[in-house]
């Protein structure tokens, strides 16, 4: 099975093509001079299949889906962009949303990647602490006739079992480590991920915010390339992996259904904030809420990247803080009654 393309190649196939369809060239022609560009490997064979494909249906959504390597959304936009005579508008609208999507992913990777560095540099230092400082300790304690007691026994115990524990221990850093790389470089456990932590408290606002600059993104598009509102907002549903607005969504489809107006339908549904909702009042009026949902797109990004840097801004402080309180309790229940011990016997 071949590997989708990622949000960096689909956006450089997009923005290439746009650029292209919109100087007037066909889209085999189009392929042929990107073949000739600086592309290699997979690039190559990819874009090859597609041009033979062209040449033989002369359309390019049916080369894009036998080629296996696009992901669905962007082969439904394809075709909708081709039937519609603004191929040139779809091709610039897909590479606007991977550009987000991408940006967003950085932003909650960034979000999920320094706080567990943070943690796994705590987890070494104390762990050093355990099995190699504590022993150290020990031995003086022993030299000067006296043992460990209280929380410096225990502590020296634990190191003790740890370097019993060795192997299994190490084991369990394996599989945690093949975890975060699973979160970072697969997609769908990411997204799994993401679900499972997005119903803690503060993550319950990054959530929201990410899954309403996808909605908004998708909306944009849709628009751009010809879709009606109700169309638009099927696609834009199925783009949402966060439940909660989905039923938001579903309910202002409903709501549509039943002769509400679109503006309307998303004050009731709390798709949006107020401004966001007066704008779209506006936006809708004059014909421009693909203008509209855009400019929200972009505001939803926007917070989210600041709120992802508030919080890492937190939480730097906070883990240093408690790295040092960690390290300053194994050191005193070590150093007072070993200054104790030396005093007795000054």
């Amino acid at each position: 099975m071949k590997r989708k393309l990622n949000n960096e190649e689909l956006i450089t196939f997009c923005s290439q093509m746009a650029l292209i369809l919109k100087s007037g060239i066909s889209s085999l022609e189009g392929i042929y001079i990107m073949e000739d560009g600086d592309v290699s490997g997979d690039g190559r064979e990819i874009l090859k299949e597609i041009r033979e494909e062209i040449e033989m249906c002369g359309m390019l959504y049916p080369a894009m889906k036998k080629s296996g390597v696009f992901p669905e959304y962007a082969l439904h936009m394809t075709e909708i962009g081709e039937q519609t005579g603004r191929l040139d508008e779809t091709m610039e609208a897909l590479a606007a949303y991977y550009q987000r999507e991408e940006e967003i992913f950085e932003a909650v990777k960034s979000a999920v990647t320094y706080p567990v560095a943070m943690l796994g540099m705590m987890l070494v230092i104390i762990i050093v602490l355990f099995i190699k400082v504590m022993p150290v300790f020990e031995q003086v304690y022993l030299q000067l006739g006296q043992e460990m007691t209280g929380v410096a026994r225990n502590i020296l115990n634990i190191g003790n079992w740890m370097r019993q524990s060795a192997i299994i221990l190490s084991v369990i850093a394996v599989i945690v480590l093949m975890i975060v790389c699973s979160a970072v470089f697969s997609e769908k456990f990411r997204n799994k991920l993401f679900e499972k932590i997005s119903k803690i408290g503060f993550m319950k606002k990054l959530a929201w915010k990410r899954a309403r600059t996808r909605f908004a993104s998708g909306m944009a598009m849709s628009l751009k390339s010809g879709l009606d509102i109700d169309e638009s907002l099927t696609l834009a549903e199925k783009l949402v992996d966060y439940e909660p607005l989905r039923k938001q969504i579903a309910v202002c489809r409903e709501d549509m259904k039943n002769g509400e107006s679109f503006p309307k339908a998303l004050k009731e549904s709390h798709i949006f904030g107020g401004m966001q909702e007066r704008l779209m009042v506006i936006g809708y009026e004059t014909g421009a809420t693909d203008e509209v949902m855009e400019q929200s797109a972009d505001l939803y990004q926007k917070e989210l990247q600041d709120q992802i840097q508030k919080m890492i801004g937190i939480l730097e402080p906070t883990l240093v803080g408690i790295l040092c309180v960690i390290v300053g309790v194994i050191l005193l229940s070590v150093m007072l009654p070993l200054a104790g011990i030396m005093a007795g016997i000054g």
